[in-house]
């Protein structure tokens, strides 16, 4: 849900500037999602990707990502969607939230996967319906967007208000 942009006001003390994280969603043939379960919370599953490390741009951070949970060499080919999160704590910055689609994910791929195991502990292929319930309600809602608006659709997040939203993937 697109909503106008949220100012706020800063804490001298908080940390400035915007914390930049991309993803891969990344489909079989079959259109099936790859999604990775992470090691910190097993209820969780996510999209291959992360943060994006200092000069590198979102599309290489996506891809960068990608490779150090699965081993697999995805390159970022188009953007999906892109998000504004504000900052959901003090001790956090405001964030900008990039998925970008990729290759069609091939049977040699599916058995050359080779997890990050400190990070990541179990991947599967699910039907988006499926895989987008598994999801941080937050990543879910920018694919819903996406779907509903097309590819490159810009969302306004905010997640204190993320239960007053309806997301159905």
């Amino acid at each position: 849900m697109t909503s106008a942009p949220a100012v706020r006001p800063v804490a001298a003390d908080r940390p400035h500037g915007c914390a930049v994280t991309a993803h891969l969603l990344v489909l079989d043939e079959a259109g099936r999602w790859l999604t990775l379960r992470t090691t910190r919370d097993h209820t969780r599953w996510q999209l291959p990707g992360g943060r994006a490390r200092h000069g590198e741009s979102p599309a290489a951070a996506a891809s960068r990502e990608a490779r150090e949970e699965t081993g697999l060499t995805l390159p970022a080919e188009s953007l999906i969607t892109v998000a504004w999160v504000p900052a959901g704590s003090i001790d956090r910055r405001d964030r900008i939230a990039f998925v970008f689609a990729t290759r069609t994910l091939r049977l040699r791929d599916q058995a050359a996967i080779t997890l990050q195991t400190s990070e990541v502990d179990d991947w599967q292929l699910s039907p988006a319906q499926y895989a987008a319930r598994r999801l941080h309600p937050l990543l879910a809602e920018r694919l819903t967007e996406a779907g509903l608006h097309g590819p490159g659709h810009y969302i306004d997040q905010d997640p204190a208000s993320i239960r007053e939203r309806a997301v159905m993937p």
